[in-house]
């Protein structure tokens, strides 16, 4: 629906973007964001004009509550998605007290679980973290982080002029889940710059919400200037792909 025509490329830009980066290979917290947040906007347009959404808006927001534990800058992602159930017309009193119920949830389990176990220790100094959290750390970040977030910039910037250029030619649905995505593009990237100690999660999450832009722009294009910069883009991501892996193989020896 995307796309406008049955293809795989959503995906597939996706995992590349994923997997040229060696940072984002270990398993870690960003991992389950991320799927959580797919959970999050797969949900979200399925509720496109359904006025019946209480129980889909649950699921929405206990994802959201599950990605907050792990990343905690997210819980600003609330009004964010409760914006876009309204612009959806799907938003409802009902689906509201449900969004609140479904972000308490993980939260509620899990001091229920601190509680039980005698550690609630670790739930006092889980709110002093989220209540201390310091930005603009830049100290952590280095050339294997900053490569793929230009690869990627570079990438997406002409598939949003692409996608803005050419939008009429999509249904109207189509166009207002672009243009959530668009701003949930903006709001990461502030994200990012903002909490760069946590650049794997946000530069997953952009990675992500950047997929379905890619892939609208290099799908339906076919002139020979977009060919030439396709196999460009490939190229360079090959050629940081093998810089990242002989950088990490000479430290390891």
């Amino acid at each position: 629906m995307l796309v406008r025509v049955r293809t795989y490329m959503i995906g597939t830009t996706f995992m590349i973007l994923w997997s040229s980066c060696s940072f984002l290979q270990p398993f870690q917290a960003g991992h389950i964001v991320v799927l959580c947040l797919i959970i999050c906007y797969h949900t979200l347009f399925y509720l496109y004009q359904q006025q019946h959404s209480a129980g889909f808006t649950f699921l929405i927001f206990t994802c959201l509550g599950i990605a907050s534990i792990m990343v905690q800058p997210l819980c600003f992602l609330i009004p964010v998605f409760f914006l876009a159930l309204s612009y959806f017309r799907s938003l409802t009193f009902k689906s509201f007290l449900a969004g609140i119920l479904g972000f308490i949830l993980p939260f509620w389990i899990l001091f229920t679980v601190y509680f039980l176990t005698d550690k609630l220790d670790l739930a006092i100094q889980y709110i002093t973290d989220y209540s201390q959290f310091i930005p603009f750390q830049y100290n952590g970040l280095n050339p294997h982080h900053l490569i793929p977030l230009v690869l990627l910039s570079i990438i997406v910037i002409p598939s949003i002029i692409h996608f803005l250029q050419n939008s009429y030619q999509d249904k109207i649905r189509v166009r207002m889940f672009y243009y959530f995505i668009l701003w949930m593009q903006l709001l990461l990237t502030i994200g990012l710059f903002i909490f760069p100690n946590l650049f794997s999660e946000f530069y997953l999450l952009l990675a992500m919400n950047s997929s379905p832009l890619i892939a609208h722009f290099f799908t339906l294009t076919h002139h020979k200037a977009t060919n030439i910069f396709f196999k460009v883009i490939l190229l360079l991501i090959i050629i940081f792909i093998v810089y990242d892996r002989w950088m990490l193989f000479t430290n390891f020896f």
